[in-house]
Formats: structure tokens, C-alpha cells, sequence
């Protein structure tokens, strides 16, 4: 018996266009060289897995002036965890990321900050989009979709969705209910 076993999900492909997510392999270890350093920003919330390689982390450019870091945390079951950061192109200024999102608790959704994000993402440099989809289990029956918009140096919240019941009905994230706005 031949049992085949394929992983997805551990490398996600990021939309090219080469005017903006071309940087050379030293600018990309140059970067993350600096944001390795710095012990003020709490990267990853201080939950790095170690074993994962500095080579994991997406680099692209946000505009003339700023960079968006994506720093893969650690990888969960079925998702991974994500810090995203904004460094200046002179290398001196470093930001957290924060998203507002909503804290599935119970049956009472609560409008959050925070500064990782758990799912599955996907940013589209020409339209400056994140799309973050999460699910509440590997069946993939029920979790939730967020859409940010890159505007003013911050990701805002432009949609999210939220399908609570677990019930093996598959639907697209994307057509979970609409919980914002």
C-alpha cells in the first residue's frame, strides 16, 4: 500500500509584480537582521518557534518610503500565526501592525485589537488588500474572513465574516454571514 502524503499551506504564494515586491536577497537579510535586533518590539509576542527560518518572512514594498513586513510566527495544525510590521526604507523606524477584529467568544462577537493574526492570509501588493481567513477547526465548516485595506499606515477593517456553527456544511469564507460593516 503506498500511502501519499502532500503539506499545503507552509508556502503561500505571494501576488508578484516586480516594481513592488522586488528586493534583493542581502536587502531582505539586511532587514530582517534589523528587526532580529530590536528587543523592544515583542516579536511575535514573545511566541516565535525558533526552528522556523528568518527565510519565511515576506518583505514587500508598501510604497516609495515603507516596506510591510509579514514575520510567520509559528505554524498551527491547519494555520499559521503572522506578525506584520512597518519599516521605513531608510531602516530606521520600525511599527507593529495592529487589526481590529472580533473576538469569537461564545455567542457574543466583541469588537478587539490585536497585533498577530492566526489563518490563512493573502496580501495583493497592487491593491494593498489583506485577506485573512481563519478557521475554528481543520474541517474548514466554520471560522472566519477579514478584508483590510492598507490607508493612513494601518490595515483598516473593511469586512468581516463569521460563520459560528460548526455543522460539516461547507460554505466559502467568503460567503460566511456578515458581521462588519
Amino acid at each position: 500500500m503506498l500511502i501519499l502524503l502532500l503539506i499545503f499551506g507552509c508556502q503561500k504564494q505571494v501576488k508578484e509584480s516586480k516594481e513592488l515586491t522586488s528586493i534583493s536577497i542581502e536587502k531582505k537579510q539586511e532587514i530582517l537582521e534589523i528587526i532580529y535586533k530590536q528587543p523592544n518590539i515583542n516579536l511575535c509576542n514573545q511566541q516565535q518557534d525558533k526552528d522556523l527560518s528568518k527565510e519565511s518572512a515576506n518583505i514587500l514594498i508598501l510604497n516609495n518610503e515603507q516596506y510591510l513586513v509579514e514575520i510567520l510566527c509559528f505554524l498551527g495544525a491547519y494555520q499559521s500565526n503572522y506578525q506584520y510590521l512597518l519599516l521605513d526604507k531608510n531602516l530606521k523606524k520600525i511599527e507593529v501592525i495592529n487589526f481590529d477584529t472580533f473576538e469569537n467568544s461564545t455567542d457574543n462577537l466583541k469588537l478587539i485589537n490585536i497585533n498577530t493574526l492566526t489563518g490563512t492570509t493573502e496580501f495583493d501588493p497592487l491593491t494593498q488588500i489583506l485577506v485573512l481567513e481563519t478557521k475554528t477547526r481543520g474541517l474548514g465548516d466554520c471560522g472566519s474572513f477579514a478584508k483590510y485595506q492598507w490607508k493612513n499606515n494601518q490595515f483598516e477593517l473593511q469586512e468581516y465574516r463569521y460563520k459560528a456553527n460548526c455543522d460539516e456544511v461547507y460554505i466559502s469564507p467568503e460567503n460566511y454571514p456578515l458581521i462588519y460593516p
